[in-house]
């Protein structure tokens, strides 16, 4: 999941549809079946180049972080499966007491999609025949399928509803993972791109999104000025063992966030990469109940 991991996609389309009898995702996806990628090599400027700064290592286990009696959850794609392993969610969800999973379901570019879709298929069932909540993350790459960015923004959030099938009440809300900058683009840009996707989302599955995001990301889409975004539940990635079990305040969210990734360096047993990102929901087990029945 973080600006380190994750890559691009291709996505398999439905074909045949009749718009008379198509549900809204289906509309919003007819006639895309050979969809790919605008460019042949996405260009990302979401970071100043400078010197490689080597960071501190974070926290290895929700214990070590400091909590307690929380909800807890993991996020997976496939850099976590090295050689194809499989995950074993049962070991999980018994040792380290994980009540919810959010995989990447889907990417805004070709290779990485084609991916996702496969290890959200595996890693869902295998999570859901555990008893655990599962959620899909669509990994935006914005102006990657078309250059009309309002089209790009509806093309990729109707591939990432599907690939999600539909992030259904029961499941966590779609979450749209924000973390590339297009070279050229602005932050106003890639605000307003971030507005029709998360409408977009809205409209087709019914629920409100959620937004994934560091502090980086907040600042450049808050003071943008487009739209107010608090209106999104943010799972947001701070990193850190001093900051202890609160992320402390975050611009429009302050107190308000939903998810804290709160370390990517995670030793999870039951999965076989050398670290994992691990996660808290902010709130009791009713709260977390009620967010994923909404």
């Amino acid at each position: 999941m973080r600006k380190l991991a994750l890559v691009m996609c291709l996505v398999v389309l439905f074909s045949g549809i009749s718009s008379a009898q198509a549900t809204p995702i289906e509309q919003a996806t007819a006639g895309s079946i050979n969809l790919t990628s605008v460019n042949s090599k996405y260009k990302s400027c979401s970071y100043p180049k400078g010197p490689s700064v080597v960071r501190p290592p974070n926290a290895v286990s929700w214990e070590a972080q400091g909590f307690g009696d929380v909800i807890r959850g993991i996020d997976v794609s496939r850099w976590n499966h090295p050689n194809n392993k499989a995950i074993d969610f049962a070991k999980i969800k018994a040792e380290h007491k994980i009540t919810f999973v959010i995989i990447k379901s889907s990417d805004g570019g070709s290779t990485g999609n084609a991916l996702a879709k496969k290890w959200y298929a595996i890693d869902r069932k295998a999570a859901l025949a555990q008893g655990l909540v599962v959620g899909g993350y669509h990994y935006a790459l914005p102006g990657n399928l078309s250059s009309n960015r309002t089209q790009d923004a509806k093309l990729q959030a109707a591939r990432a509803v599907r690939q999600a099938d539909g992030a259904k009440v029961g499941d966590l809300p779609l979450t749209l993972d924000m973390e590339e900058l297009p070279c050229g683009w602005t932050h106003k840009q890639l605000a307003q791109w971030t507005d029709v996707f998360l409408k977009e989302a809205k409209r087709l599955t019914g629920r409100t999104p959620i937004i994934y995001m560091n502090g980086t990301f907040i600042k450049r889409l808050v003071e943008a000025n487009v739209t107010d975004f608090s209106v999104y539940p943010l799972w947001v990635a701070k990193w850190g063992p001093k900051l202890g079990t609160d992320p402390g305040q975050l611009s429009v969210w302050p107190g308000k966030w939903t998810i804290w990734q709160f370390t990517a360096d995670g030793k999870v047993n039951g999965v076989s990469s050398k670290s994992t990102d691990l996660n808290i929901f902010n709130g009791n087990g009713a709260d977390f109940q009620a967010f994923i029945s909404r």
